[in-house]
């Protein structure tokens, strides 16, 4: 059988190797970019994700689907979360040593109803998270900025340095995280980009000097305050995506020029805006509109060097269609990991 012709009703089954091996950063970058106009441009359909916990707490299950009718496909991705293990949403799980989201990407043929592939989500979700900060401070980021400050080391960690120093210019990296050794163990992984330093845990008055802040942490309040950054700083703001979670303070988003990956969703989902704006610190004209509109340039972007910018992501079903569907295109020019036919 030949393997790189997908037959009737066959599945594709793409790991985490696959797709990092064949989806560089680059690439995921330019397909965000896409992903974020078809969001604004509401070519595409994206219902509202469904979240479901079970009885006693312990873990969260979320389905995100997406379609688009230009490619005649949907995706839904399934992810489950342990919710007691720890503040990090990479920790390890207490109980059974494994991380604490796992999941898959479902990709389906519109015409057909046959699923094509199925993929690694943890994979995806990482890969098209970092690229979602890449795009967005590729956009709204000072040219010349050459530092950044990380916020949560854990299964983000890496991709968003990954998708932020392939846009600029950095030479620092400063790495804050509870658990020391998760942030040493990411100080090592990244040892490949020996022209960058990384510093571990450095205290906030390194802010001051840092050009690009990422958090990825589950926090329920902020990480940092409003006085501790300096002016022109740019954020991506990647945890928070629950009602209770905060981890940007209210007084920078009100300083700020403020863009959203999803509006809907993130002013349903995410404490970082639910709570000012419940409060009154912060209000709906506050915020500049969403990050495919700047794409687009239908809304004004960075407009002096001292401007403070914040991207605010939830993450959005249409980034999770947009890697697995360029893995699937790309699987079929090679042999696939495994096929399997559901019809044999």
């Amino acid at each position: 059988m030949d393997e790189t012709i997908a037959l009737p009703d066959s599945v594709r089954i793409l790991n985490a190797s696959f797709i990092k091996s064949h989806i560089p950063m680059s690439q995921a970058i330019g397909l965000m970019e896409n992903a974020f106009r078809v969001l604004s441009e509401k070519s595409a359909y994206v219902p509202q994700r469904v979240v479901m916990n079970t009885p006693d707490d312990s873990m969260a299950v979320f389905f995100k689907p997406a379609f688009l009718n230009r490619f005649q496909r949907m995706s839904v991705k399934i992810l489950t979360q342990i919710l007691d293990a720890g503040i990090h949403d990479s920790a390890p799980n207490q109980n059974h040593n494994h991380a604490t989201i796992k999941g898959m990407v479902l990709l389906i043929d519109m015409v057909t109803g046959s699923i094509l592939s199925v993929s690694d989500g943890q994979s995806i979700t990482a890969l098209r998270t970092g690229a979602a900060s890449g795009i967005a401070t590729s956009w709204l980021a000072n040219k010349d900025a050459s530092s950044l400050a990380l916020f949560g080391c854990g299964a983000q960690g890496k991709t968003q340095i990954e998708g932020v120093i392939s846009v600029r210019p950095i030479k620092k990296v400063y790495l804050f995280d509870l658990s020391t050794d998760q942030a040493n163990n990411l100080r090592d992984e990244m040892k490949a980009h020996s022209d960058i330093s990384f510093t571990v845990n450095p205290g906030l008055s390194v802010l001051k000097e840092v050009d690009v802040i990422c958090t990825a942490t589950p926090g329920t309040k902020p990480l940092f305050s409003l006085s501790q950054v300096k002016r022109g700083v740019h954020i991506n703001a990647v945890g928070s995506f629950r009602p209770d979670m905060q981890e940007i303070d209210p007084e920078i988003l009100k300083a700020g020029m403020v863009y959203l990956d999803d509006a809907p969703a993130c002013l349903k989902e995410s404490g970082d805006l639910i709570v000012p704006l419940s409060t009154g610190l912060l209000h709906l004209q506050d915020v500049m509109g969403e990050l495919g509109e700047l794409i687009a340039g239908t809304i004004p972007g960075r407009k002096s060097p001292d401007d403070i910018t914040i991207f605010k992501t939830v993450g959005n079903a249409i980034q999770d269609f947009f890697i697995a569907n360029q893995a699937y295109n790309q699987s079929l020019l090679l042999p696939t990991p495994t096929l399997i036919n559901l019809t044999s």
